[in-house]
């Protein structure tokens, strides 16, 4: 039983930091149980099922302020050409953690998707510190 809980939470760390850019802090609020199941609809493209859970999720406040919860219903937002709220729940999450990465390289794409290169490349510059695969994705997609 001991070998199950430990190998269940090392996948499901995995699967937090594997998808959808997510964050490096340490300090971060539990995410509710509804929040892998956003993930996945994520991951099929089911945006809209993901807006509205996610906004489900963030009608607590003590999820208002997770970054890898507002970057991911920022994605979703985005990904439904929703690009002025996705906008502004991107910049909430890097407000909280101007680090995120997932939050620095989704910013740049949307950037890109709006024709706003050169702060694509700001969000570039932030990235290329780190030199990580969010780093990457960022430039590949500033430079299609």
């Amino acid at each position: 039983m001991k070998k199950f809980i430990i190998l269940f939470a090392v996948l499901l760390t995995m699967q937090s930091k594997s998808f959808a850019a997510g964050s490096d802090a340490s300090n971060e609020v539990a995410k509710p149980s509804s929040y892998s199941k956003m993930l996945k609809l994520i991951k099929n493209e089911q945006y809209q099922e993901a807006i509205q859970g996610l906004e489900n999720i963030l009608k607590k406040k003590k999820y208002t302020k997770d970054p890898d919860i507002l970057n991911h219903y920022a994605f979703a937002l985005r990904k439904t050409k929703n690009f002025i709220k996705a906008e502004e729940y991107y910049k909430k999450a890097l407000a909280i953690e101007p680090d995120h990465r997932g939050a620095l390289e989704y910013i740049g794409e949307l950037y890109v998707d709006t024709n706003r290169l050169e702060l694509a490349n700001l969000s570039l510059q932030k990235l290329e510190k780190c030199r990580c695969e969010e780093f990457a994705e960022l430039k590949s997609y500033i430079n299609k």
